[in-house]
């Protein structure tokens, strides 16, 4: 009898481990894994990461598998592995790798309230998520351009800069302000611009102009073209450095050393000057306006990927992590500004004042900018021009009518194809 009951229970012990190895099996299987296409410039793919980390304890049913793709290649991985049968179920964005993958992304108006979606975030960077009526993407992060200035100069000029938006320089008094703290400082120039399109171009929305229009190329505009003539002159007055735009150095070189007094840069330059500026003060302040305010926003974004076969899964979590919530945490961990309207004013662990002033530049932006770098594959027409023919304009090998005349021309017949 002993022998029966001992036998019987090695027959349950071992139908039971069975059963159990079974449930975990079926338990296992139930698991869908969601890769996710990732670069980092920062500490942001931490912070994403403890926000994936949240989500998963939220939902065990989701494991998200963040593979890190160097920028540069991007694009070409997201068409290769949707080409080849593993496209991801997510993946990190810009507006320039949205405007040459945009068809592969899922329509997330499809699963949400596009309308709705689209009223939560800044107006300035619709154009950057939003394809042919369909919402590719959703923004997580954005950056803005905007005015970085050296204290200590300024004071020693005895030179106020603008306390807000409504206390802000025009072009004109910006230029008498800039001359001013350059001979107080015995500087050879007063001021630096870090790229000869897209920074440059806050001026020229500032001015009225815009690369293009629906009607195509606008450099040949008088707006724009007087945004053109009055750069040649800061350059020719020795007011702006043209150093930058003909060896391509970076501009933040000539600002950290001390060489000029101010920088037309952007937010992603907090963290290091933060860091690493030591010799001096330094803060943000307002950028001037000639017609009109303006920056020229960037920033990231997240898309689902068609393919995947988890389709619903990515949307469902790309919805989540860029909420109010989740925005506000990754941002401020990330040293991010918003893309939400309601997330207009963060916490930072410092310069929360400076992103304050990035973030209503923001808020100020022209349309032309939204325009401009969001259409698709309209940047590729007049950004590669802008940057190696300004240096051509510079040295006069180039004349303005002949700089206009070439990306006015590429654009318009990127846009009308004529």
């Amino acid at each position: 009898m002993k022998k029966l009951i001992a036998t019987s229970l090695i027959i349950l012990l071992a139908l039971g481990l069975v059963f159990a190895n079974g449930s975990a099996e079926t338990s296992k299987e139930k698991v869908k894994t969601l890769d996710m296409f990732w670069w980092s410039d920062g500490n942001e793919g931490k912070v994403m990461q403890s926000l994936i980390d949240e989500y998963e304890s939220m939902h065990p049913e989701i494991n998200i598998n963040m593979i890190e793709i160097p920028f540069n290649d991007m694009s070409n991985k997201i068409m290769m592995s949707v080409a080849g049968g593993e496209a991801p179920a997510i993946t990190r964005t810009t507006e320039g790798i949205s405007n040459s993958c945009y068809e592969a992304f899922v329509d997330i108006g499809q699963y949400t309230d596009a309308d709705a979606l689209i009223a939560q975030f800044i107006p300035s960077i619709e154009s950057y998520y939003v394809k042919n009526g369909k919402v590719i993407s959703i923004p997580s992060d954005v950056t803005a351009n905007g005015l970085i200035y050296n204290k200590t100069m300024f004071d020693k000029a005895g030179v106020e800069v603008p306390t807000g938006p409504d206390d802000i320089w025009t072009w004109d008094e910006f230029e008498v302000a800039l001359k001013k703290v350059k001979e107080a400082n015995g500087l050879e120039y007063a001021m630096a611009i870090d790229n000869a399109t897209h920074r440059w171009a806050t001026m020229l929305y500032e001015f009225g102009g815009s690369f293009a229009n629906e009607n195509g190329g606008n450099l040949g505009s008088p707006e724009s073209r007087d945004c053109i003539e009055t750069t040649l002159r800061l350059f020719k007055e020795k007011v702006i450095n043209p150093s930058p735009w003909i060896t391509f150095e970076d501009a933040g070189i000539l600002f950290r050393g001390g060489l000029v007094a101010c920088q037309l840069s952007g937010t992603w330059e907090m963290q290091n000057y933060n860091a690493n500026i030591k010799d001096f003060e330094w803060g943000v302040t307002y950028m001037p306006k000639k017609v009109m305010r303006s920056s020229v926003p960037g920033g990231k974004q997240l898309a689902a990927v068609q393919g995947s076969g988890l389709e619903k899964e990515a949307v469902e979590f790309i919805l989540w992590v860029t909420d109010k919530e989740q925005s506000k945490r990754y941002c401020e961990e990330s040293m991010f500004v918003s893309p939400r309207l309601d997330c207009a004013s963060l916490d930072y662990a410092f310069c929360s004042d400076y992103f304050a002033v990035f973030a209503n530049e923001l808020a100020n932006t022209s349309s032309a900018a939204a325009f401009d770098w969001g259409y698709p594959g309209l940047s590729a027409a007049f950004a590669v021009d802008a940057t190696y023919d300004w240096p051509k304009l510079i040295s006069g090998e180039m004349s303005v009518d002949e700089f206009i005349t070439k990306i006015d021309g590429n654009s318009t017949k990127h846009i009308l194809g004529k």
